[in-house]
C-alpha cells in the first residue's frame, strides 16, 4: 500500500509486529511497518504526526546521494573534486581490485564476476581514501594559518552536516560526500570545523574568524549547499 503525506509517497507494509516504524532509505523512500491489527486511519494519523520529521530526512537523503552509484557499472557518472569522471570497470583474472584517475575518467579494475554491491564497496573504499589523502595534506596549512589543533580527525557518511567538532576530545568528523565536491569546500569545513574548538556557537565571534581566515567564506558556503 502507498500512501502520500505532505507531497511524499510512503510505502506501508504490514507484518506482525507488535510496533510502527517509520525509517527514511539513503535513496529517499520513505517506509513504514505497521501492525496488521492497525487501520488505516490510525497508520494517517500517526504519519500527520510525523510529517516535519519525514520532510526533514527525506529532504537530507536526496540531498546526500549515495557516496557510489549502486550498479557501479561502466558509463556512471561520478563527481571527484567538483570535476565529473566516467566510471569505466575493467575485469582482469587474477587482478589485484583497484581503481585509478585517468583524466576525467575512473578506472576500477576488479576480477570477472564481480558484482554490483562489492564493485560499489570497492569503490567507496576508494573515495574515502581519496578524501582521507587530501585531509592529510590540506589540514596542516589550516591549522598552521589558525594556530589551532587537532587532535585527531575521521571521515563518516553523515546525511545532514558537512562536518562536526568534538570540542572536548578535540576531534573533527568530516563527510565523505566532501569528496564530490571541489577543494575549496573541504578547506571550508575543516576551517568552520577547527574554529568551533574555540568558539562553539554560530556568533559573531565565529563569523568574524571565518571572515579572518577565508574572506570568501560565504561564496564557498553556496557553492557547497547549491
Amino acid at each position: 500500500m502507498k500512501l502520500t503525506i505532505s507531497g511524499i509517497p510512503v510505502e506501508v507494509t504490514r507484518k506482525r509486529i507488535k510496533n510502527i516504524y517509520l525509517r527514511v532509505k539513503p535513496d529517499g523512500r520513505a517506509l513504514l511497518s505497521a501492525p496488521t491489527h492497525m487501520t488505516r486511519e490510525e497508520i494517517d494519523a500517526f504519519l500527520r504526526a510525523r510529517t516535519s520529521w519525514l520532510q526533514k530526512n527525506v529532504a537530507a537523503a536526496k540531498s546526500h546521494p549515495p557516496l557510489a552509484p549502486a550498479s557501479a557499472a561502466t558509463g556512471e557518472t561520478l563527481y571527484l573534486w567538483g570535476r565529473p569522471h566516467v566510471l569505466i570497470v575493467r575485469e582482469i583474472p587474477g587482478c589485484r581490485p583497484h581503481a585509478a584517475k585517468d583524466g576525467a575518467r575512473i578506472l576500477l579494475t576488479v576480477r570477472p564476476g564481480t558484482d554490483a554491491p562489492h564493485r560499489a564497496a570497492l569503490l567507496r573504499k576508494i573515495l574515502r581514501a581519496e578524501l582521507e589523502k587530501a585531509i592529510a595534506r590540506r589540514l596542516p596549512a589550516i591549522e598552521r594559518l589558525t594556530g589551532l589543533h587537532a587532535e585527531e580527525w575521521r571521515t563518516k557518511d553523515m546525511k545532514t552536516r558537512w562536518g562536526t567538532c568534538n570540542i572536548r576530545d578535540k576531534r573533527i568528523w568530516i563527510n565523505l560526500q566532501l569528496v564530490h565536491h571541489p577543494e575549496i569546500c573541504l578547506d571550508y569545513i575543516l576551517l568552520h570545523e577547527l574554529l568551533h574548538l574555540v568558539e562553539k556557537y554560530h556568533n559573531a565571534r565565529f563569523y568574524g574568524l571565518m571572515t579572518k581566515f577565508m574572506p570568501e567564506w560565504r561564496k564557498v558556503r553556496e557553492m557547497l549547499n547549491r
